[in-house]
């Protein structure tokens, strides 16, 4: 409707076009001094508007803001433009997802690598944990190093993993993957492995932590914390799980034929249980 505002009017909304976050705190009479404009002007803009008066008019602006801002903090976390097309989209996506292993290859410390996969072979069961998103890894390692004969538990709930860790004893593993590093349960569970002389492994953020600072082996997923460039956590997913993979590959080349005759039983059953077609 900018086009059809006088002049008084069209000051008015390019002062809110402008000063959208400031213009929702102002009076009537504070928008009418800030815009250089009138009491009687403000009423007749939001009339104008179709509202039914400035609080009407003001609520509304609210709402645009409040969208705004989501609209900017849901680019801001997925790192893109939503604005783009559906190609630049998905390029944008792939783009960051390569750039984020490419940065966790970067840091990969290979001694600290093989330390951590003498331990998980050596180890008389290993316990994986996770919270929140993280626990897809930790299933997702469960699911691989089990197959190759790895004694191996996991659980999902806080409170069942908690107790599981308080039950393991020296010669088993404990396992812990937090992005942040800073899950209290996760490293609560850290402390407690210790405490029983249980060799905690973590997998989480290039940074000092809770965590890696209670556990015995430290992976990363990042050369920075990651918390500081991305807010979702599946681009870290992504990451970590290429570490296990990493991983969980050292391991069969360490026991290539005892790792391949009880990875094939299980790739039997899976064979069997597809639909015939």
């Amino acid at each position: 409707m900018f086009d059809s505002f006088k002049s008084a009017e069209a000051r008015l909304a390019e002062y809110v076009l402008h000063n959208q976050e400031t213009a929702v705190n102002l009076t009537i009479d504070e928008l009418a001094t800030k815009s250089q404009t009138s009491y009687a002007t403000v009423a007749r803009f939001c009339k104008k508007l179709g509202y039914d008066g400035y609080k009407d008019f003001k609520n509304s602006l609210i709402q645009d803001v409040v969208n705004r801002q989501s609209c900017e903090a849901l680019e801001e976390d997925l790192n893109i433009n939503l604005h783009e097309s559906l190609e630049d989209i998905c390029q944008s996506v792939y783009r960051f997802f390569i750039r984020s292993l490419e940065e966790s290859l970067s840091i990969l410390d290979y001694a600290i690598i093989e330390k951590a996969v003498n331990q998980l072979i050596a180890a008389k069961t290993i316990c994986f944990i996770g919270a929140g998103t993280s626990g897809i890894s930790a299933r997702y390692a469960y699911s691989r190093f089990f197959r190759i004969g790895l004694s191996c538990v996991f659980e999902a709930d806080a409170t069942l993993y908690r107790m599981r860790v308080a039950t393991l004893r020296p010669g088993d593993l404990l396992f812990a993957i937090s992005s942040s590093g800073r899950s209290s349960d996760i490293v609560n569970c850290a402390i407690t492995a210790q405490k029983n002389g249980v060799t905690v492994i973590s997998l989480s953020d290039f940074a000092v932590s809770p965590l890696t600072k209670n556990s015995d082996i430290n992976l990363f997923t990042t050369p920075r914390n990651a918390s500081l460039f991305q807010n979702i956590d599946m681009p870290l997913v992504v990451s970590q799980i290429t570490v296990i993979d990493a991983l969980y590959s050292c391991c069969c080349a360490k026991f290539p034929q005892e790792a391949a005759q009880i990875y094939q039983s299980t790739r039997l059953l899976q064979k069997e249980e597809k639909l015939k077609i």
